[in-house]
């Protein structure tokens, strides 16, 4: 089974931010100039995700992605406030080729059912934010704001039954750490998921990356720090941002020396470990 490496590209208002356990997010740059040097670098598909758009009731994806599509050729996911066809449709329309739901799922499975009829399983994909709550990992919504009365291994197997496509996994413990992934959490959900699975969530090393391919079926991994904290300082350049409040993270000592994973690389070591990879 060929593995898939993805870029993940969380998005307020324009800028491209990221956090640590989905909270604490801090300005890093602008989502076109990454997107356009994961695609150059040779990355399988990026997500992009409005981490703010279910908080906010709103979508303000679509014209980002009509810009970025057009130079980005690889498949491309969208997520954040997707409440209905209306909001699937019009990312669409401007470049998605698949969309990802979390809370619209969550507060409403019949609409995912609608959806999978309208457009198709390839088509929708649902997102899980997990965590484990004495001893059971329980689902999350709104960027792991709320937690659910929700078995996580129950509700993929209530979604691959629906028809939902694939499943995105993230480990909120894990997430924005880069202390590797919940292996646990992956081996048991890649047991009960029939559908295509990817892991999100603790990617720090290439090592990281191989041990979860080497210790689960997941179909792929989700990568979205490490991928930012490798290429910033060159993209930082392309457009200058003016530094202050959470911008201001971006000169620390502290980021500087923070973990980091390049592409080509991370691929090249794994097919050293006779990975099938693209």
């Amino acid at each position: 089974m060929i593995k898939r490496i993805l870029s993940r590209i969380d998005i307020k208002n324009t800028f491209l931010v990221k956090g640590m356990h989905l909270e604490g997010l801090r300005v890093l740059g602008y989502p076109e100039f990454f997107a356009q040097k994961y695609y150059n670098e040779n990355i399988d598909e990026i997500i992009f995700q409005d981490v703010v758009a279910s908080l906010y009731k709103k979508n303000n994806l679509p014209s980002l992605i009509k810009k970025i599509s057009e130079n980005v050729f690889i498949p491309i996911t969208c997520g954040g406030g997707i409440r209905n066809n209306d909001d699937i449709s019009k990312l669409l329309i401007n470049g998605a080729d698949r969309v990802l739901i979390n809370t619209g799922a969550v507060n409403n499975i019949e609409f995912v059912k609608d959806a999978v009829r309208t457009y198709g399983s390839s088509t929708i994909a649902v997102g899980i934010e997990t965590q484990k709550i004495d001893n059971k990992y329980k689902v999350f919504t709104e960027s792991g704001r709320t937690k659910n009365d929700i078995d996580a291994f129950e509700w993929i197997k209530k979604l691959q039954d629906i028809g939902v496509g694939e499943i995105i996994l993230s480990s909120i413990s894990k997430e924005g750490t880069g202390r590797g992934f919940d292996l646990d959490l992956n081996e048991k959900a890649s047991k009960v998921c029939e559908v295509s699975l990817l892991a999100h969530g603790g990617a720090g090393r290439k090592e990281d990356v191989y041990e979860l391919f080497n210790s689960t079926a997941v179909n792929g991994v989700v990568i979205a720090a490490a991928f930012h904290h490798n290429y910033f300082s060159e993209l930082l350049k392309k457009k200058e941002i003016s530094m202050g409040g959470s911008t201001s993270y971006l000169n620390s000592e502290n980021f500087i020396n923070n973990f980091s994973l390049n592409i080509k690389e991370l691929k090249k070591y794994l097919k050293s470990k006779n990975i099938s990879i693209r």
